[in-house]
């Protein structure tokens, strides 16, 4: 969370002494100019911050966050020992900024298949400390100052902040509950874009629209009907998808996780986003 310069900053002396007995000083004047950029108005506060505060707080149980109460699986575990015990130093050492090239090579055979086409592992893949970092980059390379960028409501809670922090300007277009059927309990599904209404939303400065299937917080997974409406008005207005895709594995009761880059149109507009964190039920590994 970005917070303004606390009091350890703006109010303490500090004077320490370090090895050859020099005096290292830090002024208590307080600055007059705005520590926090402008653009960061508003957004400086994080949820999930609040909410691990609250059950902690009151010994509830937390559901704001996405991280399991059970172990990684043994051959996860048992590959992360053989790695960091065995004899080779350079594996931890740098290596590509990217990605390590053994690891992208098979993350682009892997979903190669999954997206039928054939994924060059040096100029498809990249490899970023968890999807959030991810997301980050995709926004901080991708938006301009004055675009437009199409978020989902209900939507994951960093979208937003993320797109101001590049210069753009978040436009919201909402899923909208639909009666369920007689005598059916009301599901994920039942949330739906207005066709008409998302249209709408897109214009000459959208640069892209951020898509999360299945959806946080709903769960919703996106149909192919539904995506392949997305799809068009992206075509359409020659702007980029965002999918976020890190729940691509929790998908239930015969429904069917369609990869957007896969429908027509979309492979040269979509950046996908998968998380072995949320894959591998190792969430703080990043």
């Amino acid at each position: 969370m970005l917070r303004r310069a606390g009091p350890s900053l703006r109010h303490v002396l500090l004077e320490r002494t370090n090895g050859v007995g020099h005096s290292l000083r830090f002024s208590k004047a307080k600055m007059s100019r705005p520590v926090q950029a402008r653009r960061l108005e508003g957004v400086d506060k994080n949820i999930w911050v609040e909410f691990v505060k609250l059950a902690a707080t009151y010994s509830t149980v937390n559901l704001g966050q996405g991280f399991p109460d059970f172990p990684p699986p043994d051959f996860l575990t048992e590959a992360f020992v053989r790695a960091v015990s065995g004899e080779d130093p350079m594996l931890h050492q740098y290596t590509r900024a990217f990605g390590h090239p053994p690891l992208v090579e098979i993350l682009a055979q892997f979903f190669g298949k999954l997206l039928g086409r054939e994924l060059d592992p040096l100029a498809n893949v990249m490899v970023t400390v968890g999807a959030y970092q991810a997301l980050f980059c995709c926004f901080q390379a991708l938006v301009d100052e004055g675009d437009e960028v199409i978020i989902i409501e209900p939507f994951f809670d960093c979208y937003e902040p993320m797109v101001k922090m590049a210069g753009g300007t978040p436009v919201f277009v909402p899923l909208r509950a639909k009666a369920p059927k007689a005598g059916k309990l009301m599901s994920s599904a039942d949330w739906q874009l207005d066709p008409a209404e998302l249209a709408s939303k897109f214009g000459e400065r959208t640069k892209a629209i951020v898509l999360n299937s299945p959806n946080n917080p709903l769960g919703k997974v996106f149909s192919r009907g539904e995506l392949e409406l997305i799809a068009e008005l992206c075509v359409k207005h020659d702007a980029l998808c965002i999918s976020d895709e890190v729940y691509e594995w929790l998908v239930y009761d015969g429904k069917e996780h369609v990869r957007i880059a896969s429908l027509p149109g979309m492979w040269d507009r979509t950046i996908s986003i998968g998380s072995a964190g949320k894959t591998f039920s190792a969430t703080g590994w990043k």
